[in-house]
């Protein structure tokens, strides 16, 4: 029979899962027209051995050469942009991962890009709108979706729908399963440990969400999907924390032989299984629910056909990442009309200037969660807060963002006040030449934003920007008198003049 398919019309995503590899190759329209998915041992080495071993790397080498085999066949190029190729973030914690992922491009002649959180966390919401928030009672009720992942839990709270806040959880199916699994030679005193060591986790989730009067939950991730048709559900169409655990106990009477042949699993998928659906129904009872919502979807597949579009499609999740920066500003107890102002006059002073700092949308993101978060430091103390800044946000989580990204955030706030950065400077003396300029300008732009509310009566309704031969001027409509911000201005403007050659002055309204 005739292929009318062509390479133009395909996609295909790999993803190396912690405990197997799938292949996902679909059409123009989304259909499926391959799927695969082998067994490998990632998660059980980098939880039991804090290393890949050799032979699951030949192994996984074996996997994708196989799969760039049926690229091939299908008429797909894996060097294709139509081709992406994707490992778990577990990756990162493997002490070996640069040895793993330069194997993988010797041996098979492919790019691997690691996950990081800030993508992580996207998959995990667009698998969340698409398969649960189009429920009546999660737009309406103050929802929490639990992501069960190997290394970590992360928990999105929704009220009437959107973001509130974001939380990670260094609490995972593998993380636990590897570590009880490893001390304890009883099955039978597994569970026990299990739900102890789970319970002891809980403390910081139950304080940040037990006043949050959640009333719906639900469950995504690989095991506690794939488990989800053994659930028996209600009549609308969820199901009961009495019908998980029931399955739980069967798990834990069962040993792996027992688990394959009667759930049709891959054997490396026993180990997490119990852990998974534990830490879930842990969670919900915290929170004193006893129903929860878990997708029917295969999982995989899912996170699969999003991967093409999750690290393309930040502009999307603007408003997301700003409620979560927000989110945290008030955890902090910023001044919140003064926090607002920043931000908005941050956001003008990038969008006119435009021309000359030549940053682009990323960068106006990151300048404005850091307006946001710039004085979060005194909730420790106002002296140095803007230090406490760089600690408080480093430490923190904001939906969205990767790592690499919220440090980024954290060090533009360390400079909104006092000195412009220096080599010397921790954190910023780590960064390559080309991010420390990029903080620089972004800095410099905040900077200027905190002196114009200098004195946080939010009384600047417009600034007209006006680039000369040897300075910026700034004239501030509506405003008689602007001694104030002239003042501020001296100290703040200093670090736009050293980047960009311009002295900063202010002008009333003429």
């Amino acid at each position: 029979m005739e292929n009318h398919l062509t390479p133009l019309n395909l996609k295909a995503a790999i993803h190396i899962g912690a405990s197997s590899i799938s292949l996902l190759v679909t059409d123009a329209d989304g259909a499926q027209v391959d799927y695969l998915e082998k067994s490998t041992s990632l998660a059980h080495d980098v939880f039991n051995k804090g290393s890949i071993t050799r032979s699951t790397i030949e192994k996984c080498v074996t996997i994708l050469s196989g799969y760039s085999a049926v690229l091939l066949e299908l008429g797909i190029s894996q060097d294709s942009l139509d081709v992406r190729i994707v490992a778990t973030n577990i990756v990162s914690e493997a002490s070996n991962k640069d040895i793993f992922i330069n194997r993988l491009q010797v041996g098979c002649g492919i790019s691997v890009e690691v996950l990081d959180d800030g993508e992580m966390t996207r998959l995990i919401y667009m698998k969340t709108r698409r398969r649960l928030l189009d429920k009546d009672s999660m737009q309406e009720n103050n929802t929490l979706v639990v992501h069960a992942g190997p290394g970590n839990t992360r928990v999105i709270f929704f009220k009437e729908g959107k973001i509130e806040s974001y939380s990670n959880y260094r609490m995972g199916t593998h993380r636990i399963g590897e570590t009880i699994r490893k001390n304890i030679d009883d099955d039978h005193a597994v569970r026990q440990v299990m739900t102890e060591q789970i319970q002891s986790m809980l403390d910081t989730l139950i304080e940040e969400y037990a006043e949050q009067d959640v009333k719906e939950i639900a469950f995504i991730g690989y095991e506690i999907q794939l488990m989800s048709p053994h659930i028996k559900r209600d009549t609308v169409g969820g199901c009961s924390l009495d019908e998980i655990e029931k399955l739980t106990t069967k798990l834990v009477m069962m040993d792996d032989d027992e688990m394959v042949s009667k759930y049709n699993l891959a054997y490396q998928t026993t180990e997490s299984l119990v852990p998974a659906l534990i830490i879930n129904t842990s969670i919900a009872k915290a929170l004193k629910l006893d129903h929860a919502h878990i997708p029917s979807s295969n999982y995989e597949k899912g996170l699969l056909s999003d991967i093409h579009v999750s690290h393309a499609v930040l502009a999307s999740f603007i408003d997301e990442v700003l409620a979560s920066a927000w989110a945290l500003a008030k955890k902090y107890r910023v001044n919140r009309k003064h926090a607002k102002q920043v931000a908005r006059l941050s956001v003008l002073l990038f969008n006119e200037l435009q021309s000359l700092h030549k940053l682009d949308e990323q960068d106006r993101l990151l300048l404005h969660c850091a307006a946001l978060l710039h004085e979060s430091g005194g909730f420790i103390s106002s002296r140095a807060h803007h230090k406490h800044s760089l600690y408080l946000i480093m430490h923190s989580e904001i939906f969205g963002l990767s790592k690499t990204d919220i440090m980024l955030v954290a060090i533009i706030t360390r400079y909104h006040r006092n000195s412009p950065p220096k080599s010397t400077h921790p954190y910023y003396s780590e960064l390559d030449t080309m991010q420390q300029m990029r903080v620089s300008k972004i800095a410099s732009i905040l900077r200027m934003a905190d002196a114009l509310d200098r004195t946080h009566t939010s009384r600047i309704n417009d600034v007209k920007v006006k680039i000369k031969k040897k300075r910026l001027e700034l004239q501030l409509v509506g405003i008689k008198d602007a001694s104030v911000e002239r003042i501020s201005m001296k100290s703040k403007g200093n670090l736009f003049d050293h980047i960009f050659g311009l002295d900063v002055t202010i002008q009333e309204e003429r």
